[in-house]
């Protein structure tokens, strides 16, 4: 695009975030480029991902603290597991998923009840986070598990 338009322009300068995990292109470019990196990894894997941004960030000459790191977390949660359960199977289901996928993919999804949800998500934040990205795995704009998340997930987030 040549000779755009952006007005009004923004109030301040637009963060530029990378996602993924990749530790040889995808974290040196976070350490080149990004003011934000959101991890697609697991929870175990988070210290690793941060060693070797770290180490991207030292040769380049980049502070890495000056780089605000999160992972991407899908997450079903509900008053009680059984009902995340049965959320994460509606939302199989409303895709055309058979249930051996559901399975496939429990393990990847953050789920249960509050106080589960919260302990997963603590792990994280203890593991070097600084957030989450969230994608609550819901039938449509459900108010009430997002509510149920902010209340969940507030106290937890620095």
């Amino acid at each position: 695009m040549t000779e755009a338009i952006n007005q009004p322009a923004p109030l301040s300068k637009i963060p530029l975030m990378i996602g993924g995990a990749g530790e040889k292109k995808t974290l040196r470019m976070v350490a080149q480029y990004a003011d934000e990196s959101n991890l697609t990894c697991t929870t175990e894997e988070i210290p690793r991902k941060l060693e070797v941004l770290a180490a991207h960030c030292e040769r380049l000459g980049r502070d890495r603290s000056e780089i605000k790191v999160t992972k991407l977390v899908n997450m079903a949660i509900a008053p009680t597991y059984e009902m995340a359960v049965e959320s994460m199977a509606a939302y199989a289901a409303l895709h055309g998923w058979p249930e051996e996928v559901v399975e496939l993919f429990k393990p990847q999804i953050v789920h249960g009840d509050p106080s589960s949800v919260g302990e997963q998500v603590q792990a994280m934040i203890d593991a070097g986070l600084d957030g989450i990205t969230l994608n609550l795995v819901t039938l449509g704009h459900d108010t009430d598990a997002i509510a149920l998340a902010a209340e969940t997930l507030s106290p937890l987030i620095p």
